[in-house]
């Protein structure tokens, strides 16, 4: 049932000490885990912008040993790493973290909590053992045995959440809530309240999220678009429209972000 765009912005490099790097998941969690992903910053300060997508992260600090969980964000910030850091993190798809967590997604915080508040004294266990690992072959290793032996306890999905998260995904967020939740046979607000739960925001704005994201994708191509030809595209009313819902969701002016695109480290688009 998890389901977002097909690629996705959600970390960028603001300078050359961040590097970034995403790890394929195994087939049978592809419908749940977008991707593995890591982050190093061996000669500090190095600043990374963390941009909305709807999704939920657990992250694991390799030195500290500390492992937390961030929900889904609805503006994006820009980080700034003082120490050396080197970080693991899992990327769960919309709805994923309500069914490996049997927790509602509204009641997680954008900002990291220990990930021991959700699953209790494993999270330490696996960290410590992710610490421990020789390879980052073998933290992935068991990073996909975790995920893989909570598949088998998942919470039953809603279709109704499913059908409507299609329906975004599918129109690039360009969607009329009313209609979207005639279609996915749920009232607005029922559809609200199962949103809230699964996804942790409102069809609305998780729409807004996905809508932004399309032309993120479309400004980070080698050959992007002009302004005016992308609003017309993804169904913006013109471009100064396209500019201030990107500088809203995303934080900066569309030529901002192309050009950070252009000149820096590969944004997280697995």
């Amino acid at each position: 049932m998890s389901v977002t765009v097909a690629s996705i912005t959600s970390v960028i490099a603001l300078d050359d000490r961040a590097k970034l790097a995403t790890h394929a998941v195994d087939a049978r969690l592809a419908e749940d885990v977008r991707c593995y992903w890591s982050l190093t910053i061996a000669e500090p300060p190095g600043r990374i912008r963390v941009v909305p997508d709807g999704q939920v992260d657990l992250v694991f600090d390799l030195d500290s040993g500390d492992s937390h969980i961030g929900g889904t964000r609805e503006q994006s910030i820009v980080v700034a790493h003082e120490r050396a850091t080197r970080l693991l993190g899992v990327t769960l798809l919309p709805g994923a973290a309500a069914a490996f967590f049997g927790i509602p997604v509204s009641g997680l915080s954008a900002d990291w909590r220990p990930l021991s508040s959700v699953i209790g004294a494993v999270a330490g266990q696996l960290a410590s053992r992710l610490c421990a690992a020789e390879s980052m072959s073998v933290q992935l290793g068991l990073l996909e045995g975790f995920l893989l032996a909570r598949l088998g306890r998942l919470e039953p999905r809603d279709p109704r959440v499913r059908r409507a998260l299609l329906h975004i995904d599918d129109s690039h967020g360009h969607v009329d809530v009313a209609r979207l939740g005639r279609e996915s046979g749920a009232s607005p607000r029922n559809l609200s309240r199962l949103f809230h739960t699964w996804v942790g925001m409102s069809p609305k704005r998780f729409a807004r999220i996905v809508r932004v994201q399309a032309a993120l994708r479309r400004l980070a191509e080698p050959s992007p678009p002009t302004l005016a030809a992308l609003a017309a595209e993804i169904g913006f009313a013109d471009h100064a429209h396209l500019t201030r819902e990107i500088r809203a969701v995303a934080g900066a002016p569309p030529s901002e972000l192309a050009e950070t695109f252009k000149h820096s480290a590969d944004p997280f688009k697995p």
